[in-house]
C-alpha cells in the first residue's frame, strides 16, 4: 500500500508539473493558425528584427502587432498546406533548411567551443583600463624577414642606437612613428608597446605580415578613455578582451579540429574556374569596385560548361561542383578592386577556403548534435515553417494564369488609345452534342464549313452569314476570344460547351496588335503582363489564405497581444554567426493581411 501510495504521489507531481508547464506555454502565445502556436516570443523578435514603417506612435503601434501576427498566421497557415501537399521533400527545400541548420549548428558550436571557454575576469579589466588611460608614442622599424630583423636587434646595445643605427638598404626595413591606443593596434604590438618603459627598446614583435622592433619615445593620457564614464571604459575593455581571448581560443579549436579532417580544392578545376574568372573580370569596363553580375555568371557557365558538373571542392563527405562554386561567389556577392584582377587565384583559392572550413566545422557540430539544444530547435522550427510557407507560395503563384486578354484589357484601362486586338471567325453552333458530332462527320466525308453550318447551325443568324461572326475583342466571349487568339488562320477547335449548346469554330482573321503613341507593343505587354500576374497572384493567395484559415481555424488573443511591450523602432537585424558569416536574425516576413477580409470560395482554387 505505501509503494501504491508513493507511485500516486510520483504520478500526481508529475501530472501537476506537466498541466503546470500546459498551461505556462499557453499563456506564452498569442494565436494560433491550425495545429501551430505563434508564442509571445516569436512576435517580438519577428516584430523587433524586422524592418517596417509608420510605427511611431501607440496607436499604430498596436494596429503593426495585429498586422503582423496576421500575417504570422497566414505563414504558418501555408506551412501547414506545404506539408499536406508534401513540398517538404522538393530537394530546393530540403537545401535551404539544411542550409540554415547547418549555419545554427556552427553558431551554438562556436558558442559552446569558444565563447563559452572564454572567460575575463574583473582583475583583468582592471589591469587594463589602468593601461588603457595612457596612449603611447613609438618609433618602429619594420622588416619582411625575422633574420633581419634579430640581426638588427643584436646592433642595439643602447637605447641610443635605435636613432643612430643605419639599416642596410638590402634588408628591406622601414623607419617610421605610430601612435599606439589600447584596443586599436595589433595585440602583439600592443602588448610589447605597453611592456616598455620610456626610451626602452622591445625584442622582435611579429605582426601582421612582418616583424617589428619597437621604441617607446614619449606617453599621454588618452583623450578617448579618459572621455568614458568607469561603466563605459569597464564595458568597452571587457569586450575587447573577450573578443581577443575568443580568437586565441578559436584559433587553437579550429587547429586541433582540422587536424583530423579532410578538405581541399581540386587544382584543374579550380585552375579553368580562376581563368574564366578572370577573362569575365577583365573585360569589365566599370571603374572601382567590379562585382560578380548575372551576366559575368552566365560567361563564366559558358566558359565551364564541359566541366560545371566536375567536383571541385571538398569538404570529408560533401563535395561542390563547379557550378555549386559558380553559384556560391554571385551568391555571397563576390568583388574586388579593378587593380587586384590578377589576384583573382589568391582570391578564390580563400573563398573556398573559408567555404570549406565552415562545411567542416558544421559537420562536426551537427555530429555533436548541436542543433538538437532546445534553443537551437526553436530558431530552426521558425525558419522552417518560414521556408515552408515560401514553397507554397510559389506552388500558389504557379497557378496564376495570365492571359494575352487580360493583358490587353489592362492595358486598355490605363490608356484608353490601346486598341483590343480581335478576331473573326466562323462558327457552327448546335443545340447537342449528337447534333455536332454528325455535323462534324459530314465535315470530314468532304462538305464544306459553310454547308455544314447552314444545315446544322441552331442559330438562324449564323446560317444566314454562314456561321461568319463580326470581328471582336479577344477579351470578350470569354473563352472564345482567347483561344482563337492564340490560334493561326484556318485553324479549327471543338466542339467546346457553351451556354446555348456546343461550338466548333475556324479562325477567320486575327487584327494586329496596335498601341497608340511611340511605346513598342513588346515592352508595353511585358510590363503590362507582369502587373497582371501580379495582381493575380495576390488575388490567388487571398483567396487561398482565405479558405485555409476556414478550413484549418486560426484565432488571435486580443488580450495577450495588447499587453507585449514592442520597441517602435525595429530594424533590418543581421546575426553574426560563430567561425565567420552572417544570417537574418529571423526569417523575413511578407506582410499578408488582405485574406482577413475574403470570402472564402466555397469550391477547389486549384488541386
Amino acid at each position: 500500500m505505501t509503494r501504491i501510495a508513493i507511485l500516486i504521489g510520483v504520478y500526481l507531481w508529475i501530472w501537476t508539473a506537466s498541466a503546470l508547464a500546459q498551461s505556462a506555454e499557453r499563456s506564452a502565445v498569442v494565436a494560433k493558425a491550425g495545429d501551430v502556436y505563434v508564442t509571445e516570443k516569436e512576435l517580438v523578435e519577428r516584430f523587433e528584427l524586422l524592418p517596417s514603417l509608420y510605427r511611431n506612435t501607440k496607436s499604430r503601434l498596436q494596429q503593426a502587432k495585429l498586422e503582423l501576427v496576421y500575417s504570422l498566421i497566414a505563414e504558418k497557415l501555408l506551412a501547414q498546406e506545404a506539408l499536406e501537399r508534401e513540398l517538404d521533400r522538393d530537394s530546393l527545400l530540403i537545401s535551404a533548411y539544411e542550409d540554415v541548420r547547418k549555419m545554427l549548428a556552427r553558431d551554438r558550436l562556436y558558442r559552446e567551443e569558444v565563447g563559452g571557454k572564454v572567460t575575463v575576469t574583473p582583475k583583468e579589466i582592471e589591469r587594463v583600463i589602468a593601461q588603457a588611460q595612457n596612449e603611447l608614442f613609438v618609433s618602429f622599424l619594420f622588416f619582411e624577414r625575422r633574420e633581419d630583423a634579430e640581426f638588427v636587434r643584436r646592433q642595439l646595445v643602447k637605447a641610443a642606437d635605435f636613432e643612430t643605427i643605419q639599416v642596410d638598404s638590402s634588408l628591406r626595413a622601414v623607419r617610421d612613428t605610430a601612435t599606439v591606443t589600447w584596443g586599436d593596434a595589433e595585440p602583439t604590438i600592443e602588448r610589447a608597446a605597453y611592456a616598455l618603459n620610456k626610451g626602452e627598446i622591445s625584442p622582435v614583435v611579429p605582426a601582421g605580415n612582418g616583424y617589428y622592433i619597437l621604441r617607446l619615445s614619449g606617453v599621454q593620457r588618452s583623450s578617448y578613455y579618459t572621455s568614458l564614464q568607469p561603466s563605459e571604459s569597464r564595458e568597452r575593455v571587457a569586450s575587447k578582451l573577450r573578443e581577443r581571448k575568443e580568437e586565441v581560443r578559436m584559433d587553437e579549436f579550429t587547429r586541433e579540429l582540422f587536424r583530423s579532417k579532410s578538405g581541399y580544392s581540386r587544382p584543374a578545376e579550380f585552375t579553368r574556374l580562376a581563368r574564366a574568372l578572370t577573362q569575365a573580370f577583365e573585360k569589365d569596363t566599370v571603374t572601382g569596385r567590379l562585382f560578380f553580375t548575372e551576366s559575368k555568371m552566365k560567361e563564366v557557365r559558358e566558359q565551364c560548361g564541359p566541366w560545371l558538373s566536375d567536383s571541385l571542392s571538398l569538404a570529408e563527405r560533401y563535395v561542390w561542383t563547379v557550378e555549386a562554386i559558380i553559384e556560391q561567389l554571385f551568391v555571397k556577392g563576390f568583388s574586388l578592386e579593378r587593380d587586384r584582377v590578377r589576384e583573382i587565384p589568391r582570391l578564390l583559392n580563400k573563398q573556398l577556403q573559408v567555404l570549406v572550413q565552415q562545411e567542416l566545422l558544421a559537420q562536426e557540430a551537427l555530429q555533436r548534435g548541436v542543433d538538437k539544444r532546445p534553443d537551437v530547435q526553436r530558431q530552426l522550427e521558425m525558419w522552417y515553417q518560414s521556408i515552408l510557407a515560401h514553397a507554397m507560395k510559389q506552388y500558389v503563384q504557379k497557378h496564376a494564369i495570365v492571359t494575352d486578354a487580360e493583358v490587353w484589357t489592362y492595358l486598355q484601362s490605363k490608356n484608353q488609345q490601346v486598341a483590343i486586338p480581335k478576331v473573326q471567325i466562323r462558327e457552327l453552333q448546335t443545340g447537342s452534342l449528337e447534333d455536332m458530332s454528325d455535323a462534324l462527320t459530314e465535315l470530314q466525308h468532304g462538305r464544306s464549313f459553310e454547308e455544314i453550318i447552314e444545315r446544322w447551325s441552331n442559330d438562324a443568324t449564323l446560317r444566314a452569314r454562314k456561321g461568319l461572326s463580326d470581328p471582336f475583342p479577344i477579351s470578350e466571349r470569354y473563352p472564345v476570344g482567347e483561344i482563337a487568339w492564340q490560334m493561326a488562320v484556318g485553324q479549327r477547335y471543338g466542339p467546346l460547351k457553351v451556354a446555348r449548346g456546343y461550338l466548333y469554330f475556324e479562325l477567320v482573321a486575327k487584327q494586329s496588335e496596335k498601341l497608340g503613341g511611340d511605346t513598342s507593343v513588346a515592352s508595353s505587354t511585358e510590363q503590362a503582363t507582369r502587373e497582371v500576374r501580379r495582381m493575380k497572384e495576390r488575388r490567388l493567395m487571398n483567396l487561398f489564405l482565405a479558405q485555409v484559415g476556414q478550413k484549418r481555424g486560426f484565432d488571435v488573443f486580443q488580450d495577450r497581444l495588447t499587453r507585449i511591450n514592442v520597441s517602435p523602432l525595429p530594424m533590418m537585424t543581421f546575426r553574426i554567426l560563430g567561425f565567420g558569416g552572417r544570417m537574418l536574425a529571423v526569417p523575413f516576413l511578407d506582410m499578408q493581411i488582405e485574406w482577413i477580409n475574403v470570402e472564402p470560395p466555397s469550391g477547389i482554387i486549384f488541386p
